[in-house]
């Protein structure tokens, strides 16, 4: 055997390789930026400023892809994704020095974004207690205190059962109780506050002196979600992103941490007929213009946890992609939720109906998840946390 194909898929990885063969511990620096490939996507662009950005960046061995209108400026705006490895796009960028269009400072953001990851915040406080994600993926145990979820709804309706699931859902090592009183199922329709606070406020009671687990409560009204959190309640999971004009107010008010998601439409209708050109790119820019409305009005942006919402007004393939690119929405600067368990997608790659029998396939998705999600939102906490364990050694070593 003369030669041997390698994969090599992390830093690690690669340090580990040069070590064995005794390179010179510097090489890595060096090397680093010959082996990484960088993918950027730009925002619309005047045609001629993106056939400028293509020519620069090959001009240093990178390239900006646009559409094919864009040479016979067929086309009055295109969109670029710009690849190449840290060294080309540098190049690159030095070519941008002095054009038109906006160009020298989409060179100053290049160099910025290779330079640095995002800020994420390494621990959100609330009350007394911290969301710390150093370890691994915090884990959100589901409660719902519903008759129509799709998957346990009727299960916990009586407070007894739902605080002693909640403290199961503790031992077993859930970091996050998420209680909610108003399904969000596909054809769900709303539930009045009352009836949702007389579902919700004897649980947080209870609660909420005696939980080591974070309590959020999962709801898109304003008046509920001040109710709880004069109850005791740590966190607010908005499945709206804070629709309710009230919402922002409350939570400035608390100051706890909320999680905005997205939806296409609203659970009566989401999964009619839902559409999209790009899903990634629509459900990024929903997210990037909340977060901006919740800062400009108040909230902290380090108390706000995003989620793509998979299931909400999603097909099967939307939910994929958007799994399989979650690491994108760190951009944002925000730490990402993922909520994935027992949803009818995986009954359609499965073949399986029943959502509770759904736990294997929620499973591999928290695995296959683990090094990109944030936090994981599911029903079975005591698999999700061997899972977590495990796929974070992986993690560490591969």
């Amino acid at each position: 055997m003369r030669i041997r194909k390698l994969r090599i898929s992390s830093d690690d990885q690669w340090r580990r390789e040069l070590n064995s063969i005794g390179a010179d511990p510097v090489t890595w620096d060096r090397l680093s930026k010959k082996c990484r490939i960088s993918i950027f996507s730009t925002e619309l662009l005047p045609v001629t400023a993106a056939n400028i950005l293509k020519q620069c960046m090959l001009s240093g061995g990178a390239d900006a892809i646009v559409s094919r209108k864009a040479v016979s400026c067929k086309t009055e705006k295109t969109r670029a994704v710009i690849v190449g490895t840290i060294k080309q796009i540098f190049r690159g960028c030095e070519s941008l020095i002095g054009q038109p269009f906006g160009l020298p400072e989409l060179a100053n953001e290049l160099r910025a974004a290779l330079k640095d990851s995002p800020q994420l915040p390494g621990k959100i406080l609330t009350r007394g207690k911290v969301l710390d994600f150093s370890r691994r993926p915090l884990i959100m145990g589901i409660l719902n205190v519903t008759s129509d979820s799709f998957s346990d709804g009727g299960n916990f309706l009586d407070t007894d059962a739902a605080v002693e699931h909640a403290r199961s859902m503790t031992n077993q090592g859930a970091d996050i109780i998420d209680i909610g009183a108003e399904s969000t199922r596909p054809g769900s329709l709303p539930v009045p506050p009352a009836a949702q606070l007389e579902r919700l406020l004897p649980i947080v009671n209870r609660l909420s002196s005696s939980c080591k687990a974070v309590i959020s409560v999962d709801t898109a009204c304003a008046e509920v979600a001040d109710a709880v959190l004069s109850a005791g309640a740590e966190m607010i999971n908005d499945v709206t992103a804070l629709s309710d004009p009230a919402m922002t107010e409350v939570l400035v008010n608390a100051d706890v941490p909320v999680v905005l998601m997205h939806m296409q439409g609203k659970p009566e209708t989401m999964q009619s007929n839902p559409l999209y050109f790009d899903v990634v790119e629509e459900v990024y820019m929903f997210l990037e213009k909340k977060i901006a409305a919740a800062v400009e009005s108040g909230v902290s942006k380090e108390r706000i946890i995003i989620d793509p919402g998979i299931g909400f007004g999603k097909r099967l393939e939307d939910n994929i992609q958007l799994i399989s690119r979650l690491a994108e929405f760190k951009w944002l600067g925000c730490r990402v939720l993922l909520g994935h368990s027992r949803k009818s997608f995986l009954g359609k790659m499965t073949g399986i109906e029943k959502p509770a029998a759904l736990d294997a396939g929620t499973l591999a998705v928290t695995a296959l998840s683990s090094n990109c999600a944030d936090i994981v939102r599911v029903h079975d906490v005591e698999g999700t946390l061997q899972v977590l364990k495990v796929s974070m050694e992986f993690g560490q070593r591969i």
